[in-house]
């Protein structure tokens, strides 16, 4: 099955006329977005801090997500991402 994002990564990276191994995703859904990421061979960047902050046990904005508790959510939704990141600001 493909992946929403797989599509919209694979026409940015044409778009860019870049190779999408020249991307770095940066989502908050292992679902969507680091999975998409695994499909189109981009790294990727999970940040904890968005809508898995709850599953992850975190309270605050910019706390750290347990490294075991990442890697179990992972697992679970089958999306694996190349960097771990607690909060993205503009």
């Amino acid at each position: 099955m493909v992946n929403s994002c797989q599509i919209i990564y694979k026409a940015a990276a044409e778009m860019a006329a870049i190779d999408p191994s020249q991307c770095v995703a940066i989502g908050d859904s292992l679902h969507h977005d680091i999975k998409g990421a695994n499909a189109t061979g981009i790294s990727s960047a999970f940040i904890t801090g968005g809508i898995h902050a709850t599953e992850l046990g975190l309270d605050t904005f910019g706390e750290i997500a347990d490294d075991s508790s990442v890697v179990a959510l992972a697992l679970r939704h089958d999306a694996y991402p190349s960097y771990v990141l607690p909060s993205f600001n503009w």
